[in-house]
């Protein structure tokens, strides 16, 4: 079977959903169609998530988060919504253009205070929680 394509839908596409595009692509291969984009984008991506990123030797730094009337066509498969914040206007996006919506709430990871060590460690399990759900969706692909 092959990978479906997949947009992947936050409040500022600057933290969750550039990672989801990105560990889509490290787990699928880059052929695969995977984009990003937020209700509301923000000026620029986040430095932290662009840290934890190269962690995992994938570079964001050149990113540009962008809106979701600027993602273009052709519609994906399946649209996932890492922001409850994002769920309605990626749930209407995804029924007008006929994918599969998915919800994947998945907190932000800017809303944690503390130090720099503090907050990469909420980046980090904020990147893991989106790989992890990657993977059981791949899982539960191959177990059809």
């Amino acid at each position: 079977m092959t990978t479906p394509s997949v947009l992947f839908v936050c409040g500022r596409n600057a933290i969750r959903s550039p990672m989801g595009e990105a560990l889509w692509r490290k787990r699928f291969g880059d052929d695969v169609s995977a984009r990003s984009c937020g209700v509301i984008p923000a000026a620029f991506v986040d430095p932290f998530m662009v840290a934890v990123m190269l962690e995992e030797g994938i570079d964001l730094e050149d990113f540009s988060p962008i809106a979701l009337n600027g993602v273009g066509e052709p519609a994906a498969d399946i649209v996932v919504s890492l922001s409850t914040a994002a769920d309605r206007t990626a749930r209407d996006y995804a029924a007008r253009t006929g994918a599969e919506f998915q919800a994947w709430p998945i907190p932000d990871p800017s809303e944690t205070g503390g130090n720099r060590d503090m907050r990469l460690a909420a980046y980090r399990e904020t990147r893991d929680a989106i790989a992890a759900r990657i993977a059981q969706w791949d899982a539960s692909l191959k177990s059809a």
